[in-house]
């Protein structure tokens, strides 16, 4: 079953461009990952932004993350993760212990 996860970023007043260098590059290196089928950055303005992702599965939510751990370490610089809400998957570790990150697992179990 598919993951898909849908996250709300704030960037820090003054760090608008840094943030959307980083966001920007995290979409292109998503371009042609086994099992990504949906990467999209959005923007309300004023340093709201929306990302939307879709993975074939767990595994290949996680070959991205961990692709792209250097472009998500540099995001606390720059933005704040306001909410993450990831639909298929009942546990991640990298959303242990981060309240502001909701999971949810499929009804059909």
């Amino acid at each position: 079953m598919s993951i898909f996860v849908r996250g709300r970023f704030s960037a820090i007043e003054g760090r608008q461009a840094e943030f959307e260098e980083v966001a920007l590059a995290l979409a292109a290196r998503a371009v042609g990952e086994p099992g990504t089928l949906t990467y999209r950055w959005f923007s309300a303005g004023e340093g709201a932004y929306i990302v939307i992702e879709e993975y074939v599965d767990e595994a290949a939510a996680v070959a991205h993350n961990d692709g792209v751990a250097d472009l998500l370490a540099r995001v606390p610089d720059c933005a704040e993760l306001v909410f993450a809400e990831v639909y298929g998957v009942g546990s991640l570790a990298w959303a242990e212990g981060k309240p502001q990150v909701t999971l949810y697992p499929d009804l059909s179990g």
